[in-house]
């Protein structure tokens, strides 16, 4: 058996990675050696090196090679299932957003659950994705055809925070520190991608940093919000078609939305009035239901933004200018 020699990535920051997901027009038929390595590259995040970006070389093979991945992992209806389609429309939920992220153990985990399946297909793109793993050496594929995560082999278990907060108790089951993959689709906006690769970033330190997911359990468990609190964010998060019973993909997408979040609610958002308007109709209530749902989860990222900034959580990515909130207050 041989001896592993490593992950075969190139590191690049944040900005350059997005200048490498405009690399489909140039490349094709150039540097080519493989249809993976031409329609999907890997690279390592120069910021954290658990944390791999996949450039897709156009958004609907990112869809196909992730969408179900996703919805296997977050989806209310198809969560640990094979799904046969990608839904459409308003339905698409976690499918069909801009960018996706994953522990690479749990990519493994849904393709080798496909292989164990009768009846699933394994689509073209997503056989491209995996030989683009595969040779990078983040994932090994074994005689009988499964695949293993060998990227966090050398991870372990992550020590109790740096950012250990004194209202915290520690269970004995602590998150790990584990590689990922994210995925953000080209656009012609630039601040639209940056938003989505900020937030995909989070999630990269969430999978990779054991010690920031336990400091997120900490704030999201803690009295720091209230129970109404909590049932706003959830709310939220059904809203989106993200699975809330679970309570990983709850408290991971907070952090990620609380960390980044400017459009759907915060300072920014449109709609938050700070207050309810006037009228009795239907209409009016709605509007006036959604505001005040606005102003409680901006004012929790406030408090997520203020309790970040005062443990000094360390190491957050940026993106251009664009900074994560509690380095903007």
């Amino acid at each position: 058996m041989g001896r592993e020699t490593g992950v075969d990535a190139p590191s690049i920051e944040l900005d350059a990675y997005i200048d490498a997901l405009n690399f489909s027009s140039s490349s094709r038929g150039k540097d080519a050696s493989t249809s993976a390595r031409a329609n999907v590259r890997v690279f390592r995040w120069s910021g954290s090196p658990r944390v791999f970006l996949l450039a897709f070389s156009d958004a609907a093979s990112q869809r196909r090679a992730l969408g179900r991945v996703s919805m296997h992992l977050e989806d209310p209806e198809h969560r640990g299932s094979i799904p046969a389609a990608l839904p459409s429309g308003a339905r698409g939920g976690v499918a069909n957003y801009s960018g996706h992220n994953a522990r690479v153990r749990s990519v493994c985990e849904f393709f080798n659950s496909m292989r164990d399946a009768d009846d699933a297909e394994l689509w073209e793109d997503e056989r491209m994705m995996m030989e683009a793993l595969t040779a990078a050496r983040l994932v090994r594929k074994e005689k009988d055809g499964k695949y293993t995560d060998v990227s966090s082999a050398s991870g372990g278990n992550g020590a109790k925070g740096a950012w250990e907060c004194e209202w915290y108790q520690f269970d004995e089951s602590t998150p790990r520190n584990e590689a990922c993959v994210l995925a953000v689709c080209a656009s012609g906006d630039v601040r639209e991608v940056r938003d989505a690769l900020l937030h995909e970033a989070m999630h990269g330190l969430w999978y990779a940093r054991a010690d920031f997911a336990e400091w997120c359990y900490g704030f999201y468990r803690s009295e720091a919000l209230s129970d109404e609190e909590r049932g706003i964010w959830v709310e939220f998060l059904r809203e989106l078609r993200y699975d809330v019973s679970d309570e990983e993909v709850v408290v991971n997408e907070f952090q990620a939305y609380m960390a980044t979040e400017r459009q759907l609610f915060g300072p920014d958002a449109k709609g938050s009035t700070g207050g309810g308007g006037g009228g009795n109709n239907k209409r009016n209530s709605s509007a006036s239901s959604k505001s005040n749902a606005i102003d409680a989860l901006t004012r929790m990222q406030e408090k997520f933004a203020a309790a970040a900034k005062r443990d000094a959580v360390a190491g957050a990515p940026s993106v251009g200018s664009l900074r994560v909130v509690w380095e903007t207050v």
